[in-house]
């Protein structure tokens, strides 16, 4: 049964995308992987590969402008201080400048749970929150942590070992987001960089710190987007079912051999095919934003529908089922936790039966956080309960669109006045 209920998603993601390749948003999109998206959007990708610690070879996609004027930073806030570099225009050097791209401060941007750097590159030119830092003067890089589609190598494990998929979200705040780090201020040449983090992406920062408090000096300002780490007020109603079916997923995951969370079965896709195919277009839309906004929160009119089949072929992107289990088990315990791998493990790991806490109290980085009332994950009352165990809150911005939810700090049609703008001006403002 839950092998069934694992593959529902990829099922309906598999042929919504076929079954509404002429959509408006240009079927040819829908397969193309994040620098491709970037190239056809007239910008430059870079690909970059990171080694962690433990074994695993993380992605990451750089976004640099094809616009010589974008080059020249106007605003001087923007400039880093720890940059030598004038800001005058300086003669290219082949077709892009490092010199010019040097000059830039660079922004690390985290995505969430089962997702990838195209999320942030999907609503296109002028829209998306990647094209709009580099507008404004950001050497823009986008992860893509272990497990999800861009990043599925390891020195020793493949995705079809138990071994491979044996973390969550403690693991990728130990390991990749401070290997991306280093890489970053390594290949810029600089001693900080600005960080945005996403849902999971906030929940791998302040884990990260709260275990490596020296990366404090390494990141200039953290622009905290859907925060989680309190979990126990959360409303999503398919959240609170999958909490029940808690036990079942690790008995899966033991037993059953269930590692990744929405692996893409296309058997199972071609025998639900008929169904789809002879349905209404509006059915299979509605459908797969109802399944959305039971996540996200209902109510919201940001998600125009006709960038569905866009969305649907680059999200869900993979993760763990520990991944899963870890953000259960915070909803269970409300509170920001180490993994629970029960008492007895639990007391040689950590020195108690209970996990150990994450201390916030060693996050000394300058935080803007932004968050909306309709987001079924972040509910305000736990995002006050972050803030408050937050040393150095520099913002705390609720978006002014009651209706906001979790996915519209993505896709939302009006992202960029009611939060991109604002981001922008934070990171001005560091």
């Amino acid at each position: 049964m839950l092998k069934h209920i694992l593959k529902i998603v990829p099922v309906l993601k598999f042929n919504l995308v076929n079954r509404m390749m002429n959509a408006t948003t240009g079927h040819d999109e829908i397969y193309m992987t994040t620098p491709e998206l970037i190239t056809k959007h007239g910008y430059i990708a870079e690909t970059h590969h990171v080694w962690t610690e433990d074994g695993y070879r993380l992605e990451l996609h750089r976004v640099l402008s094809r616009n010589q004027d974008n080059d020249k930073i106007k605003n001087p806030k923007l400039r880093d201080p720890n940059c030598n570099i004038e800001s005058e225009k300086v003669p290219l050097e082949g077709p892009f400048s490092k010199k010019r791209i040097s000059k830039r401060p660079p922004i690390l941007v985290n995505h969430g749970l089962l997702s990838s750097s195209a999320d942030w590159v999907l609503l296109g030119p002028q829209k998306a929150l990647a094209y709009l830092l580099v507008d404004q003067g950001y050497d823009v890089w986008l992860v893509n942590v272990r497990g999800n589609s861009y990043s599925q190598f390891h020195k020793k494990w493949n995705v079809k070992d138990r071994e491979f998929w044996d973390f969550s979200f403690h693991e990728i705040a130990l390991y990749d987001v401070p290997a991306m780090i280093d890489y970053i201020l390594e290949k810029t040449k600089q001693s900080s960089l600005h960080y945005i983090g996403y849902s999971q992406g906030t929940t791998s920062f302040y884990a990260m710190v709260s275990e490596k408090p020296e990366y404090n000096a390494k990141v200039r300002s953290m622009i905290s987007l859907a925060p989680i780490a309190f979990l126990a007020n959360q409303k999503s109603p398919l959240l609170k079912l999958v909490v029940r079916f808690y036990s079942v997923m690790e008995w899966g995951s033991i037993y059953c051999n269930i590692h990744q969370w929405f692996p893409r079965n296309r058997l199972q896709a071609r025998a639900l095919g008929t169904f789809i195919r002879n349905s209404p277009d509006t059915f299979s839309k509605s459908c797969c934003t109802f399944w959305m906004y039971l996540v996200a929160g209902f109510g919201s009119n940001q998600l125009d529908k006709s960038m569905l089949p866009l969305i649907f072929g680059h999200f869900p992107a993979g993760a763990s089922v520990k991944q899963i289990i870890h953000y259960s088990q915070l909803i269970l315990s409300g509170g920001f936790r180490k993994f629970d791998h029960g008492p007895t493990e639990n007391l040689r790991r950590y020195g108690s039966t209970e996990p150990s806490p994450y201390d916030l109290g060693k996050v000394k980085v300058p935080i803007s956080v932004f968050y909306s009332e309709n987001d079924y994950l972040t509910h305000p009352t736990d995002v006050k309960k972050l803030v408050d165990k937050l040393p150095n809150v520099v913002l705390f911005h609720k978006i002014e669109y009651n209706k906001f939810n979790h996915i519209d700090y993505l896709w939302g049609r009006d992202s960029k006045p009611l939060l991109y703008n604002h981001v922008v001006k934070a990171l001005q403002d560091a």
